[in-house]
């Protein structure tokens, strides 16, 4: 199995929040669920409430269990994995996106370029374990939020698969472009139950 290693970002249709930059790694103000029952106040207590930690991903090209948290911001980054806001949850149909620092902090992706084709990226969340397979990687410009989409870098595809999208910056130490490594869910035989129950 090949991997998909061209660099995107080139000219193709973007949306029109095209123009920002993946790299401040924020969700806009659109992709944020809508607390339309919280008054302000509840709504500054809920901001400075620990980021809710979703489940654990591991992977062949890191040991750790790397926790993953609902959110990219600073904080929620400083600990681990972030899920990106209105993308997909690992076991969903469309894009689970994954953002992860590969030089600073807790640097889950530090090894991501390691991944290959046909590797695991495992997701527990609760009692459940999804499997997706890498099947590409890619390295592309902050400013391209093609690849947020449900089939990335297919903005207007509908959702076909269920798909993990794992970025983090490019290259090591830098943060000029973004490393996509691309995963589809396993629907193969069922994963044996994982050790760290």
């Amino acid at each position: 199995m090949a991997f998909d290693t061209h660099a995107a970002g080139a000219a193709t249709a973007a949306p029109a929040n095209a123009h920002i930059r993946i790299g401040s790694m924020a969700p806009t103000a659109a992709a944020r669920p809508a607390e339309p029952f919280l008054d302000a106040a509840a709504r500054v207590a809920s901001a400075r409430r620990a980021p809710r930690r979703l489940g654990v991903l591991t992977m062949r090209t890191e040991p750790r269990r790397l926790p993953i948290r609902e959110g990219v911001s600073p904080d929620v980054l400083a600990r681990g994995v972030g899920h990106y806001p209105g993308t997909a949850f690992p076991g969903e149909e469309g894009n689970a996106v994954f953002f992860g620092h590969r030089t600073t902090m807790t640097k889950p992706f530090r090894r991501i370029d390691r991944l290959r084709a046909g590797d695991r990226v495992r997701f527990r969340v609760g009692s459940r374990t999804y499997v997706y397979r890498v099947y590409g990687r890619r390295v592309i410009a902050p400013t391209n939020r093609t690849v947020l989409a449900p089939v990335p870098f297919k903005p207007f595809a509908r959702p076909a698969g269920k798909r993990a999208t794992l970025i983090t910056c490019h290259p090591k130490g830098s943060d000029a472009q973004r490393l996509v490594v691309l995963a589809k869910l396993d629907t193969g035989a069922p994963e044996p139950r994982p050790a760290y129950h």
